[in-house]
C-alpha cells in the first residue's frame, strides 16, 4: 500500500510538473496558434458577433465552405473565455486546456482503475504519457484537440461503466458525450454508426431495452442538424466540408504521388482545382467529389497502400511536427529544428526515435489487450472499435496529432497489460524460489 500512494504522488508530481514546464514553454516562445487556428478563432468572434459558425472574416467575402467547415463546439468554448483573433485571454485558454488536460489523465486512472482496482503502479502511465509530448503541446495551442479528447475519453469511460455496473444512465452520458465530441470536430460523426452495429452485436444476447437503442437518438439527432444547418447555408447535405478538403488535399494526394510521384500529384490536383474554381460551390463540391471518387477507384491498391500507411503512423508516428510547430511557429512548410549543439541533436532525434519506439509498444499492448480473453468481450469490442475507427477515418493523413484522441485509451491499455505482465513475472520469481 505505501508502494501504492508513492507512485501516485510521484505520477502527479511528474504529470503536473510536465504540464508547467510546457506552458512556461509556450508563454515564452508565443507560437499559439497553426492555419487552423485562425478557423476557430474567426468563429468565436462571429458567434459573440452574430450567432454565425462562419470560420472566416465575414468582411473579405463570404466563402460558403467556410460556413460548416468547423462545428461550433470549439468556437463556442473560445467565445466563453473571450478569446478571439487578437489573441485576448489567451492565458486563461492555455490554463483552462492544461486543467482539461490533467482532467482527462485522472479520467485515465480511473478507467485502468475499472480494471485494476487500487492496487496498481501508476508510473506505469509516465512511459506513454513522457514519449508523447503531443499531449502537452496541444494543451498551449489554439486548436480543439484536447477538449474533443476529454469528451472522446468520457464516451468510453461511461461505456466501460455500463459494462460493469449495468447502470442506464452511464449510456445516456456515453451518447451525450459522443454528441459534444461531434460538435467539437467532425472526425467523430460516422462514430455512432459504428457504435450502434456495435452494441447491437455485443449486446445481442442480452436482450437489449429498447431505452437502450433510444439513446441514439441523441448523436443522431446531432447529426440531423449539423447535416440541416450545412443544407441550408452551402445547398448540400453534409456534416462539414472539411472533410472534401482533407480527402483531395491528402487522400487523393497520397494515392497519386505512389502512382506517378510527388511533382504530379501536386500537378494534377491544382489544375482540376483550377478548372473548377469559378463554378458555382453546389456544382464545385460535386466535381471535387467525383474526382475523389475517380482517384480511389481507379487505383485502389494505391489507396489501400495509403490508407495503411496511414494507420501505421496513426499509432507510431513521431511527433515531429507537434514539436517544431510549438517551438519555432507555424509556417505552413516545417523550418527543420536545429538544436543548438550536436549532442542537442542527437538527443533530439533519438527522443524522436524513442517516440516512435514506445508509440510501437504500445501498439502491441493494445492487441494483447483486445485478443485477452479474460476481460468483457463487450468492452474489448467497445475499446477496439473506436481506436480502429479513429486509425482508418484519419486516413493517410494521419499523424501523432490524431493519435490524441484515443491516446487515453491506448495509454490505459498499456497499463493494464504492463502490471498484468508483471504480476506474472512477480508470481513466476516466487514459484521458482
Amino acid at each position: 500500500m505505501k508502494m501504492i500512494r508513492s507512485s501516485k504522488f510521484w505520477f502527479w508530481s511528474i504529470v503536473v510538473l510536465i504540464h508547467v514546464v510546457f506552458f512556461s514553454i509556450a508563454i515564452q516562445k508565443k507560437n499559439f496558434t497553426t492555419k487552423d487556428s485562425l478557423d476557430y478563432l474567426w468563429q468565436s468572434q462571429n458567434l459573440k458577433a452574430n450567432g454565425s459558425w462562419y470560420c472566416g472574416d465575414m468582411n473579405q467575402g463570404i466563402i460558403p465552405a467556410l460556413y460548416n467547415q468547423r462545428p461550433p463546439a470549439y468556437g463556442a468554448f473560445l467565445s466563453l473565455l473571450n478569446v478571439d483573433t487578437a489573441l485576448n485571454n489567451i492565458y486563461l485558454l492555455l490554463l483552462v486546456q492544461l486543467a482539461l488536460s490533467l482532467l482527462t489523465i485522472f479520467l485515465s486512472v480511473q478507467f485502468v482503475k475499472l480494471f485494476l482496482g487500487e492496487e496498481w503502479n501508476r508510473l506505469w502511465l509516465l512511459i506513454p504519457l513522457v514519449f508523447f509530448p503531443s499531449q502537452f503541446v496541444y494543451c498551449n495551442m489554439v486548436m480543439s484537440e484536447i477538449l474533443f479528447q476529454l469528451f472522446v475519453l468520457l464516451s468510453i469511460y461511461f461505456i466501460a461503466r455500463l459494462i460493469k455496473y449495468s447502470q442506464m444512465k452511464d449510456l445516456w452520458w456515453s451518447q451525450w458525450c459522443v454528441a459534444i465530441s461531434m460538435a467539437v470536430k467532425p472526425v467523430m460523426w460516422l462514430f455512432p454508426f459504428v457504435a450502434i452495429v456495435s452494441f447491437l452485436i455485443h449486446f445481442f444476447n442480452k436482450k437489449v431495452k429498447l431505452i437502450a437503442l433510444i439513446t441514439f437518438i441523441i448523436p443522431f439527432t446531432t447529426i440531423g442538424l449539423f447535416m440541416g444547418y450545412s443544407h441550408a447555408k452551402t445547398g448540400i447535405w453534409e456534416f462539414s466540408s472539411i472533410q472534401r478538403k482533407l480527402m483531395i488535399n491528402y487522400n487523393s494526394y497520397a494515392i497519386l504521388k505512389d502512382v506517378f510521384n510527388e511533382e504530379e500529384a501536386v500537378k494534377t490536383i491544382s489544375e482540376f482545382q483550377n478548372s473548377v474554381d469559378t463554378l458555382p460551390y453546389v456544382e464545385k463540391c460535386k466535381r471535387i467529389d467525383e474526382f475523389n471518387k475517380e482517384v480511389v477507384m481507379h487505383h485502389p491498391m494505391s489507396a489501400i497502400k495509403a490508407e495503411l500507411s496511414g494507420m501505421f503512423r496513426f499509432f507510431v508516428g513521431h511527433p515531429r511536427w507537434d514539436l517544431e510547430v510549438f517551438s519555432i511557429g507555424n509556417l505552413n512548410v516545417i523550418q527543420p529544428f536545429r538544436p543548438d549543439s550536436r549532442i542537442a541533436s542527437i538527443a533530439y532525434y533519438a527522443y524522436l526515435l524513442a517516440c516512435s519506439f514506445i508509440g510501437l509498444i504500445i501498439l502491441l499492448a493494445f492487441l494483447k489487450f483486445i485478443f485477452s480473453p479474460h476481460i468483457s468481450y463487450s468492452l474489448r469490442g467497445c475499446i477496439a472499435s473506436i481506436v480502429i475507427y479513429f486509425a482508418i477515418v484519419t486516413g493517410p493523413s494521419a499523424s501523432t496529432r490524431f493519435r490524441l484522441p484515443v491516446f487515453p485509451v491506448l495509454m490505459a491499455t498499456f497499463c493494464i497489460v504492463a502490471h498484468e505482465i508483471s504480476i506474472k513475472r512477480k508470481s513466476a520469481a516466487t514459484y521458482a524460489e
